[in-house]
Formats: structure tokens, sequence, C-alpha cells
């Protein structure tokens, strides 16, 4: 479109500030206000697509009122083109600042990433998802400290989204998050999240996260490896943390990126100021009083599960824990909680919540931990020689020992009987040592000869039995004339065992003269589960497993071993190191599988003696010890039974009213015997 109209209503079209794929934005100025100046963005096609996109843009930037997105002025038609007025930014788009390929000052960066965040975290209260953060979408004012948020033109509501195509990949490449790649209804507001991570990468670089500059990603993938660590792109005095921010927002999984975009930030603050814990919450000043105890010492290093695992943590739990944690560092909230405690038993201390001066509140995760282990077991190699009946042709292949084989896939944790497999290259063919390769042996009875010497009866014997006439014998009796008798000569007979042959077919070699020689190993697989948890403080496990339930954190499987990072965590690593050393050379973990689960616990300490609060120094911090100290457990937040806190009045009230019944019934017994 060309024919573009010098004048859109009271404004005065005066130069062009911007241009995109479908639109252009002009600098125009109020005809009577000189001082009125705005942008009017037009739309260059027809299309009822674009048109309604367009006009769905409108719709939405105008009910979306922060101070951080671009706000809309006025919407219509004027021939021949679609129009939106706007408010003019001085300055331009993020974009322009990166295009030099130069990281952004510190300050800066911050400034630009609270902004955006902040902006995006309300669009997504308001149940809208931006769909394409991107530099050219982030406007830098000039003129004054603003930064601004704009070009809603692909955002999608949550309760409608019939302009979304399942199969339409929108937004700039390079910014946009995995689950762009399967289909345009997967992305929610934790895509935000991610291409704000993108965006933020590159401000603390000058580069984007990898190596190749991505093309549109589509279902066969994208640019969605892990981003490359911020030292290596030249981003110096930035602390190694904050990879594991950038990590987090990038993950692949959306259920494992931050929350909320402001968690992403509060967590990069931390980072710079060398406070990256995100679980533990204490507040400074309780009571109105002087300064608390929590104020005096230094923040607690974050948990080796935050610190090693970060980037595959499902951020929820965690956010509701802080949430959580948050909310008991209010004082009002641990005395309403205490004095509920205090009202469901009548044995307890009336009040406690009213009577009790908070020192501290602490809040920290206890994590528990469920290791699996499937073990596969390879005998060491044996060799098997057998006959050659088959005749088979030997394959060619690399010689392999016995953990170079390659075994069916294991079907999770099940255990395996296994079976006896042949090593590769390990197969030959020799002769048979026995028959030397004949395949016959020597008739061990005729040693070769074929025949066997068979004795005859004597001569004695034959003549005591005479044929008489007609073929009967006839017995010669005793004393009569008779032959003496004489040793008769052996006869030659062939030899039964080999049937005259002179040799025998050889059993080792079952006749084939050949044997085959290979190596052989025995497979099975075991599965072991080892579970453990962080040190809990007095408690009934019992009672906890009753009354507070575990939220489950991570989840991840490994191929052959055990991560690198879990060794990092001290209980884990203790379950492996042990568990290793049951091991042999015949051994090794196949596949492994951790789950951590978390909960909340808070220790509070507080004073029940009214005694004044002392004003200590970081020097001389005080001594709780004089304090009584509880733990609030889960996000249920309970309160185990301590005795303590029981109303003693009561307790002994109602044992003497029992020690005096029972008295009056043994005088009672005793009178009426």
């Amino acid at each position: 479109m060309t024919n573009i109209p010098q004048r859109i209503g009271n404004y005065l079209l005066e130069r062009q500030i911007g241009k995109g794929g479908m639109s252009q934005v002009w600098l125009a100025r109020h005809r009577i206000l000189d001082e009125r100046v705005v942008a009017v963005k037009l739309l260059l096609s027809q299309e009822p697509e674009w048109v309604d996109r367009f006009t769905r843009e409108a719709a939405i930037t105008t009910r979306l009122h922060h101070p951080h997105i671009v706000q809309i002025f006025d919407h219509g038609y004027q021939a021949p083109c679609y129009y939106t007025v706007m408010e003019y930014v001085p300055g331009g788009a993020l974009r322009e600042l990166l295009k030099d390929r130069r990281p952004l000052a510190l300050e800066q960066t911050l400034a630009i990433f609270r902004a955006a965040a902040a902006a995006l975290d309300y669009a997504h209260a308001q149940g809208v998802v931006h769909r394409d953060v991107s530099p050219g979408n982030i406007l830098v004012d000039t003129s004054r400290p603003r930064i601004l948020l704009t070009d809603f033109g692909i955002a999608r509501e949550a309760a409608q989204a019939g302009l979304t195509t399942i199969n339409k990949v929108m937004g700039t490449p390079g910014y946009l998050s995995p689950e762009h790649a399967a289909s345009a209804t997967s992305v929610t507001y934790l895509s935000d999240i991610y291409s704000l991570g993108v965006v933020l990468f590159e401000m603390l670089s000058g580069t984007l996260p990898w190596d190749h500059y991505p093309g549109m990603p589509d279902a066969s993938g994208g640019p969605f490896d892990p981003p490359l660590p911020l030292r290596s792109r030249g981003a110096a005095n930035l602390p190694p943390d904050m990879d594991r921010v950038l990590n987090v927002m990038l993950a692949f999984d959306p259920a494992k990126r931050y929350p909320s975009a402001q968690a992403a930030v509060d967590e990069c603050e931390r980072v710079l100021k060398r406070h990256s814990s995100t679980t533990q919450v204490v507040p400074t000043r309780l009571n109105g009083g002087p300064t608390a105890l929590a104020e005096l010492l230094p923040e607690p290093e974050p948990h080796a599960v935050e610190r090693f695992l970060s980037a595959d943590l499902l951020k929820a739990p965690l956010e509701e824990s802080r949430r959580h944690a948050e909310a008991l560092a209010d004082p009002g909230t641990i005395a309403r909680l205490l004095d509920s405690w205090s009202a469901a038993g009548w044995f307890r201390r009336p009040l406690l919540g009213r009577q009790a001066q908070l020192r501290r509140v602490t809040t920290a995760n206890i994590y528990s931990y469920t290791l699996r282990l499937l073990c596969e077991t390879r005998e060491p190699e044996k060799r098997v020689v057998e006959p050659d009946v088959k005749a088979e042709r030997i394959k060619i292949e690399k010689e392999r020992d016995r953990w170079g084989i390659e075994l069916p896939a294991p079907k999770g944790f099940q255990e395996e009987a296994g079976a006896v497999v042949r090593l590769p290259g390990s197969a030959r063919v020799t002769s048979c040592t026995v028959c030397e390769g004949i395949g016959r042996i020597t008739c061990p009875r005729c040693k070769g000869r074929q025949r066997i010497a068979i004795a005859t009866p004597p001569a004695a014997s034959q003549a005591r039995r005479r044929p008489a006439p007609g073929g009967a014998a006839v017995a010669v009796p005793a004393g009569a004339n008779a032959p003496t008798s004489s040793p008769a000569a052996p006869r030659l007979a062939p030899c039964p065992d080999c049937e005259g042959k002179g040799a025998l077919r050889c059993d080792a070699c079952q006749g084939v003269g050949r044997m085959l020689e290979h190596l052989s190993t025995r497979w099975y697989r075991r599965s072991t589960t080892h579970s453990c948890h962080d040190e809990l403080p007095p408690v009934d496990e019992q009672w906890l497993l009753r009354n507070c339930t575990m939220r489950e954190i991570y989840h991840e499987q490994q191929q052959g071993g055990v991560r690198d990072e879990w060794r990092q965590i001290p209980r884990v690593r203790d379950e492996i190191a042990a568990f290793e050393q049951q091991l042999d050379a015949s051994t090794r973990i196949v596949l492994s599988e951790l789950v951590i689960t978390c909960m909340p616990v808070t220790e509070i300490i507080f004073d029940l003696s009214n005694r004044p609060v002392a004003t200590t120094t970081p020097a001389t911090p005080p001594d709780t010890g004089q304090f009584e100290r509880w733990h609030i457990f889960g996000f249920e937040r309970r309160l185990p039974r301590d005795w303590r806190f029981l109303n003693w009045d009561r307790v002994a009230a109602v044992a003497l009213a029992i020690l005096l019944v029972l008295t009056l019934l043994l005088t009672v017994l005793v009178i009426t015997r």
C-alpha cells in the first residue's frame, strides 16, 4: 500500500519512524494542539485475519493500564487503512541499543529487566500472554527514564484463543520458547518468561545465548539447547550464579521456569547482592521493637539443592514456599496461629499468641530424598568351547569386553534375570585337540586293530557230548573212555564296540573335528531404593507424616551412573558413596533416579516472661537460649504437641479432682466393709 493519507483524524502524519511486516508507524502531531505528539500505527493489509489481529491488539492494549505498557488513545478505519493512535516514546526500541552487539551497562540492564518483568506480570494477571517478547517490542524512552512494552499484535487472552492457528508459529526468531515449536496454542505466560530470559542474556552479553543464530523453530526442533555461560560471551564482572538464573528462565520444561517474571527479578537481584537463597525469609523487625536478632545475623547460604539443581527444580512449589515464608514473617500471623493452637485444646495455655514476644522467625525448606538405583551385573568372561556342528559363518566384528557389548535397554527399575551372551569378536574355530581334527578316535577296546580275540571252549568239554546217530546228543558217562582235555586256541572276532572299524566318533567335537571357542558373560539387573532427609527439628516423625505433605520439586533420571550434581547434596552423596562401596568390578549403576520433595519449617524464638527487650549490637547478639524455641511444620502450618505450653493450672486442677474422687471412692469402700 503506497497511498498513505496525510491526515488521520485530528493528527497530521509527519514522518515514518518504524515498520513491521504488515504495518508502518508514523510520528503524528495534533492539528490544533501542537504539543500533542503521538505515534500512529497503520495496517497495510486488508486481509480479514490481519484486520482482526490489528483490532484485537488495540482492544487488548486499551484495557491494560500499566506505567510500563504503551497506552492506546484511538482506533478506527480511514480509507484505505486501519489505524491505531498510541503514545509516542522518544528513543526507539531496545533493538537499537543492541545493534552494535555490545552488552549494556548493568544498571541499565536491570532497569529494563525490572520494567519489562513488571509489565509482563501485570498482563499475565489480566489473562494476556504477549507471545512476542523481544528487543524490538521493548521501548526505551530517552526523554525520561521510562521503559515500555508494546506490540500485543499476536497476544492471546486465556479466555479467548479463537484467532490462534494451531500449526502457525508467530513471533521473533531467536526469542521464541520451545512451546512455539509444538503449537501456537501451547504458548503460556511461562513462554513470555523464556523470551524475557533471552532478552536478559542479550543485554548482559550483547549476543544471543547460542553459537548459531536460530531460524524460525518448527516441530523438528529449534535453538533450545542450554545457554552458553555468560563468561564465554565476554560478560565479565558478573557472579557465576547469574548463569543459574538464566538457566532457570530458559529451562526447556516450562514447569522448571520461574513462576513469575518478578520472581526472576528478585532472584537476579539476590545474586547480584551475593544473597541467592530463594526459600529463606527473615523479618528485620518484630513487634515494632528495636533491632531484632535476625538483623544481627548473616543471611544463611542457600541450600545445596537450590544451588546445584536450581535449573531443574519445579518452581511453583518453591514459589509457594516463599509466599508461605513471607506470610509467617508477619508477627500478627504468628500470633493468630499460636492463639488458634491454644484454642484447640482445653489443657493448652490460653492466648499463647498474645503473650509471646517474638525475637526471631526463620523459615527454611527441609528436603527429603528418594534415590532409586538399577544395577547391572556382568559376570567375568568365561571361555566356552563347543563342537562346531552348525559350521555357521562367523561374523567379523570388533572385539569387545563384557562392558562393551550392547544389552537390551532397562525396563525402568524392573529387575531382570538376564541371560548368557557371547562377546563380539571373541569367536574362533579350532581343531579338536582330542581327535586332532579327524573327528574319530582309536577304539580303546581293539586299539584300532578292528578285531578282538575271543577264547574257545576246551576240547574235553566238547568230547563229553557226542552226537548220537540221528543227531541227538548222547552224554558220556563218567569214568568211561573219554579223551584227555587240552587248551583251545583263541578265535579272532570283529570288535563289537567299534563294529570292526577300529575307531569311534569323537564325543568332544561330535565327529566334526572342529571346535568353536568364544567368550561369554552372564548378566542380570537388580534395583534398590534409598531414602533420607535433611535433619529435622525434634518432632515425632509419625505425627509429621500424618499432618504434613511434602511437595515434589525434582524428579530426574540418569542413564548410566548418577549425575555429578547429585553428589553435591550431602545426604544424597553419603547414600551414593555407601552404596558404591558395596559394588565390585562386575557391577555398575545403569539407571538412577532422584526424587526430591520439600516442606517448609519455620523456627520461632519468643519470650513468655514479659521481660524488657535488651538492646544489642551486631558484635553481641542476644542469647537465644533464654527464650522459647518452637517450630511450625509444613504448608499446613502445623504446631506439634509440646508440654511446655500446657495450662498447668488446669492440669493440676483436674489431677486434684481425680485424686479427690478416688479418695472418696476408697473411703466409701472401706466404710461399706
